[in-house]
């Protein structure tokens, strides 16, 4: 390989004419490290936010939950009471009584 007007020994290596070279200035750096605390923040509010909303949603559940506990409780004194009373009104008319009439 042939270069005009420039002397090299150094054959088979590869000659640069412009090397690719990245500086950061101070006011490029400062936008850097602006633009990623920015990413960090986004990112941190995104997470705490989504956390908010599942935490609602786990006591809206509980809260239901409970809820169905204590109907299942009011339903069962209810189908005693009224198991209780069918008894009663059996074991009356087992034993011949009548119901009293006004």
């Amino acid at each position: 390989m042939f270069f005009v007007g420039k002397r090299s020994d150094n054959l088979g290596v590869r000659k640069r004419s412009a090397q690719r070279r990245v500086f950061l200035g101070p006011n490029s750096l400062k936008f850097l490290v602006l633009f990623i605390i920015c990413a960090f923040s986004i990112f941190y509010l995104s997470q705490s936010s989504q956390s908010a909303a599942r935490n609602y949603a786990v006591s809206d559940l509980e809260q239901q939950k409970k809820d169905v506990i204590a109907e299942t409780e009011r339903l069962e004194v209810e189908a005693n009471r009224l198991k209780a009373l069918s008894i009663i009104q059996e074991k009356a008319q087992e034993k011949g009584m009548e119901q009293e009439s006004q």
